[in-house]
């Protein structure tokens, strides 16, 4: 199991063995935490700020529920 969970970061230059650093982690987002900001950061961040996004349009299909109906009883 342990090894299924370290394959992304061996693949993608990281560190495979820091899924055992746990405790590592725990003191870094609580030491974050009490600077303050923490969760306001990560939104900004990732959140508000972030320049990837995805469009899209939709375009109304007035017989829809004729072709359901259709499809439907074609299954029946």
């Amino acid at each position: 199991m342990y090894i299924s969970h370290m394959v992304p970061y061996a693949l993608h230059g990281g560190d495979p063995l820091s899924l055992f650093q746990i405790n590592e982690f725990s003191e870094r987002i609580r030491a974050d935490y009490e600077k303050g900001g923490l969760f306001e950061g990560l939104i900004k961040r990732h959140l508000a700020t972030n320049s990837h996004f995805l469009r899209l349009l939709y375009t109304p299909d007035s017989k829809k529920a004729e072709k359901e109906e259709a499809r439907e009883i074609k299954h029946l």
